[in-house]
């Protein structure tokens, strides 16, 4: 689950990218490529929302407590 939820992470980081890229040929003179912004936008709100969701929902497999290995002060 650790890696899925990486997986998600990075493609939204990815499709954030590509809204950039849309919205950045602009700046060199290009017309805006509103076909990346919205997928990129639209992509890396669903893919970080997703990531988020599971996270919350497996959040006890992420932390591990050992109650056993504690040392007494």
């Amino acid at each position: 689950m650790r890696l899925f939820i990486t997986t998600l992470s990075l493609l939204s980081v990815i499709s954030f990218g590509y809204a950039l890229a849309g919205y950045g040929g602009t700046m060199l003179g290009y017309a805006m490529r509103t076909d990346y912004v919205f997928f990129g936008l639209t992509g890396g709100f669903v893919f970080a929302g997703v990531a988020l969701f599971l996270w919350y929902k497996h959040r006890r497999e992420f932390f591990d407590y050992d109650d056993d290995n504690k040392k007494d002060s």
